[in-house]
């Protein structure tokens, strides 16, 4: 065997081995609650499966992605970094489907009622924090208005 032939064979087999590397990712639907978990657990395939590459990278993230997603990057897509793509793209999706610490307070917040906050936090709590420092917490998290409200009532366990 010439050496022609055998740089041939070692590019054959390490594009073969890239290709199963590849085939070995399986990315989780992608969450867009919580893409930094999704992100987290994507790389942890590729370090098991031994992807270094950007471009591998990248083409398996695109590949995982549905169209309501791909919206979000479109920019990205028609315009693509010529280096670093993967850490384009991930920054791009993490800092455009990531809500700010407000926006994660009002969410939790919503339009629910005081009950159903207080119901909330019960269930989060458990056990381990007494009911009277709960209802506290919970009272100094109510907006003014309905804290102002319930200031005249002498009972708030209407509210439990």
């Amino acid at each position: 065997m010439n050496r022609s032939s055998e740089s041939r064979s070692h590019e054959n087999v390490s594009a073969e081995s890239s290709e199963i590397n590849r085939m070995a990712v399986k990315p989780p639907p992608f969450g867009r609650n919580k893409p930094n978990l999704w992100f987290f657990q994507l790389e942890e395939q590729f370090d098991v499966a031994s992807i270094t590459q950007d471009q591998t990278k990248y083409n398996i993230v695109l590949s995982a992605l549905d169209e309501h997603i791909l919206y979000f990057i479109e920019d990205i897509l028609s315009n693509p970094p010529t280096e670093n793509k993967y850490i384009a793209l991930k920054s791009a999706l993490l800092s455009r489907l990531t809500d700010s610490k407000e926006a994660k307070l009002k969410k939790l917040l919503g339009d629910c009622r005081p009950s159903d906050l207080l119901r909330q936090m019960k269930s989060l709590a458990g056990s381990k924090i007494s009911e009277e420092f709960l209802k506290t917490l919970w009272y100094k998290r109510l907006p003014q208005q309905v804290q102002a409200i319930l200031s005249v009532s002498k009972d708030t366990n209407e509210f439990s």
